[in-house]
């Protein structure tokens, strides 16, 4: 669940009053804002983190756990949303689920920075990032909508890729 933006302020509101607060009855001066407060030391920040940021690196991780972990909340999302379609190639809907959607979300951020190894070839053809140069089916010009082939239904022969 992702709160809104107004309740992020709240709660850096809270953070503020914490370092700054009052004294007898007047607002304490503020040297400096929460946002300028959550950069890296190195950056000439205190090192915190804004609480917009941790919301979103635990929507791409769960993304990430979508994709790559096997579990009972993984299956269930792949029956619900992706029987017919790669994960990767779904749209929102109004139907669907606004945790979809945020999950959606978190893809379209992501995905690209996520190059699979293909091991056992176990990986779509088509729409995982396996040559690190994103989704095969984004660089190639294709006139029909790409089959759900994985890499170990293609080989690889001397004039290139072949497709069973």
């Amino acid at each position: 669940m992702e709160p809104s933006k107004t309740i992020f302020k709240q709660i850096e509101r809270y953070f503020t009053k914490c370092f700054w607060g009052s004294a007898d009855g007047k607002q304490r001066y503020h040297w400096s804002s929460w946002g300028n407060m959550c950069y890296p030391k190195e950056e000439g920040g205190l090192g915190f983190r804004s609480m917009m940021d941790i919301c979103e690196s635990f929507a791409i991780k769960k993304w990430w756990r979508f994709r790559t972990c096997q579990s009972l909340w993984a299956d269930f999302l792949m029956a619900k949303y992706c029987s017919r379609q790669h994960p990767c190639e779904k749209k929102w809907s109004k139907r669907q689920s606004h945790a979809w959607k945020k999950l959606l979300q978190a893809r379209d951020r992501e995905e690209e920075n996520i190059v699979w190894n293909i091991n056992k070839g176990a990986i779509s053809l088509w729409s995982d990032n396996w040559t690190g140069l994103g989704a095969l089916a984004d660089k190639v010009m294709l006139e029909e909508h790409p089959d759900r082939r994985m890499i170990m239904e293609s080989r690889v022969g001397g004039n290139g890729l072949l497709l069973n």
